[in-house]
């Protein structure tokens, strides 16, 4: 599938990589239908993020069509549409299950003083790509 890669200061392209597969049991793939360019992109794509790495997958902020589900997920069917927030989570721990996942302690890079955690780089990758693998709890559904 193609996908956004960053490659270097300015240097984006479409690239082509490997379609995301279920790992887990709780594990969705989201055809993605469209994604929007953030200012963070572009503080990533100009180089002002230090911690870049080459073969980034870019984007954030994505909309698509679920496609497949793991044997564990009970709120997302094939076929479903949603929205796929910029924030990451462990969706576990207390924060997560109160619903405050932008604030969950886990899964932030930079830890517990860090306040909100958006999308991590380089993993999880971005949603500049064709389908994307994430956990159902961050998936939202939406009307068509």
């Amino acid at each position: 599938m193609k996908a956004i890669v960053y490659h270097g200061i300015g240097d984006i392209r479409l690239d082509d990589v490997p379609e995301p597969k279920i790992q887990d049991p709780t594990d969705a793939i989201v055809r993605l239908t469209a994604s929007a360019i953030c200012g963070t992109d572009l503080h990533f794509i100009r180089g002002t993020f230090s911690d870049m790495q080459e073969g980034t997958i870019l984007g954030h902020e994505g909309v698509g069509i679920v496609e497949e589900v793991g044997e564990d997920v009970r709120n997302l069917v094939p076929g479903d549409r949603v929205v796929i927030p910029s924030t990451i989570a462990c969706g576990i721990c207390s924060y997560c299950r109160a619903g405050y996942f932008s604030q969950c302690d886990e899964a932030n890079p930079n830890g517990k003083q860090a306040g909100t955690s958006f999308m991590a780089v380089p993993n999880p990758p971005g949603h500049f790509m064709a389908y994307k693998r994430k956990k159902p709890v961050f998936l939202s559904p939406t009307p068509d």
